[in-house]
């Protein structure tokens, strides 16, 4: 006959696991805080939001633009629009930690905001988070294909195939001109997350993918 968990257990427990989800999921969550807030700013001092944290085409001594260009949208539809992708997304990458979530998050600005600096229209500014929202479709789709470790493999290969079964129209679709759309923004965000993926899991530790295989016997 066993006993029931000590109180200290469960508290400990507890504590554990909410430092474990502070450290993997509050960077996605703040993320899309701040393109909330970023909103909220804009229906007082738009067009200065859009005009300061944009990337505007051609220019190339406003780099940090490639980060804040990811909070202002044009309207609520636009925001409410990439608001669940962000969320979704966003966490299933933070779930492999922070370190990884920042580095495709990074890969991925660096891709968007270089192919909207060099291909997006003469004089436009573009803004908005569908660029890293392409960027965690890449890396979660090519890290199904670049993971070596056979057991996580299949979870990534499961995840990858419901994203694409779900959301193929959106993805191939946003690669195409349309409108105000930015596929150049798409375009380079998905490469970003596809080079994330091969780098990150081309530099796996071995003692890391032997953990891996150990957590999963």
């Amino acid at each position: 006959m066993s006993r029931p968990p000590h109180p200290d257990s469960w508290r400990n427990i507890v504590r554990d696991a909410t430092r474990l989800g502070a450290s993997r999921f509050a960077a996605p969550l703040v993320v899309v805080a701040l393109m909330w807030v970023t909103f909220l700013a804009q229906q007082f001092f738009d067009p200065w939001i859009w005009g300061t944290f944009g990337i505007e085409q051609g220019v190339w001594l406003r780099p940090w633009t490639w980060v804040t260009s990811v909070f202002p949208h044009a309207n609520l539809r636009h925001l409410l629009s990439n608001t669940p992708f962000m969320l979704i997304l966003g966490l299933i990458v933070g779930a492999e930690g922070w370190r990884r979530w920042l580095g495709v998050t990074i890969w991925g600005l660096l891709g968007a905001g270089l192919l909207v600096t060099l291909l997006a229209p003469m004089n436009s500014i573009t803004a908005g988070a569908s660029g890293l929202v392409f960027t965690y479709f890449g890396y979660l789709i090519a890290v199904a294909i670049t993971e070596r470790t056979w057991r996580v493999k299949v979870l990534r290969i499961v995840v990858a195939a419901v994203l694409l079964s779900s959301y193929s129209y959106v993805i191939f679709s946003g690669f195409v001109s349309s409108g105000n759309m930015s596929w150049q923004g798409h375009l380079g965000g998905f490469l970003g997350g596809i080079a994330a993926a091969v780098i990150f899991e081309a530099r796996e530790p071995e003692s890391t993918l032997e953990a891996r295989s150990r957590l999963h016997p």
